[in-house]
């Protein structure tokens, strides 16, 4: 399971008071915890040895107690925005305690102050808005490599309902299979091929398909990295809960 589908699961009972949801949930989270930070310092961290991951799973622990789905906002998106603000925090103690001074505030626009409940909500606002930006600028980044600019793929996503179905069911493939994910990252070109028993689609229409098809597999590979976008595919195309968006 995804940590994805382990908050659909438990979320709601452990922010209830269900000792046993938090706990499957936050175990499920440690990757990410892990992944999180690693990004955030710049560096390998190893549970055990790095304080900095013992930081971001306490602040993985509140953003299940601070998490509303009334801010419109996937958990995963909400969490890695607390964990970061958390290690920010954890940072400027410990500059201020060896009294140097803090290098990466510079790196991670200025340091943040969410002493009050206010400044908090201003500092998610803001972070979110950031974050949002950057995710778009990125996946622009990625598509790149495959030879696909952000009009194209505009251009190219099908119009009707049952077409992106399908298109985002092959994606869907490819993304769940490691070989072909692997040669899709590998050689930047769809396997298509593989593609045509799999899928039961005709040649032509994986091929007229491949940019939103190649596109849409990124998003899937790499949830976590593009939690915005992927959120967005969800609510508007697909649902890994029920399937289909259609109809």
């Amino acid at each position: 399971m995804t940590l994805e589908q382990y908050t659909a699961q438990y979320l709601d009972q452990a922010k209830k008071g269900d000792k046993a949801a938090r706990e499957i949930l936050l175990s499920a989270g440690k990757p990410f915890v892990q992944r999180t930070a690693a990004a955030f310092c710049g560096r390998p961290l190893e549970w055990g040895r790095d304080e900095e991951l013992s930081v971001g799973f306490i602040a993985l622990d509140e953003a299940i107690d601070r998490f509303e789905p009334t801010r419109k906002i996937p958990f995963t998106g909400f969490a890695r925005l607390v964990i970061k603000s958390r290690l920010s925090d954890y940072f400027r103690k410990e500059a201020r305690h060896r009294h140097q001074p803090l290098e990466f505030q510079t790196l991670h626009q200025g340091p943040i102050q969410v002493d009050t409940e206010q400044a908090w909500e201003n500092y998610l606002r803001e972070a979110e808005t950031r974050e949002r930006q950057e995710e778009v600028l990125e996946f622009q980044r990625e598509l790149s490599q495959y030879g696909i600019s952000v009009e194209e793929l505009v251009n190219a996503s099908p119009k009707h309902c049952d077409s992106r179905e399908n298109m985002i069911g092959v994606a869907k493939q490819v993304a769940e299979q490691p070989g072909l994910m692997e040669h899709l990252l590998r050689t930047k070109r769809l396997p298509v091929k593989e593609l045509v028993p799999l899928s039961g689609l005709h040649r032509k229409t994986i091929e007229k398909g491949r940019r939103y098809i190649i596109a849409m597999s990124l998003l899937l590979h790499h949830r976590e990295r593009f939690i915005y976008l992927y959120s967005y595919l969800k609510f508007t195309g697909w649902s890994e809960r029920e399937g289909s968006n259609c109809g």
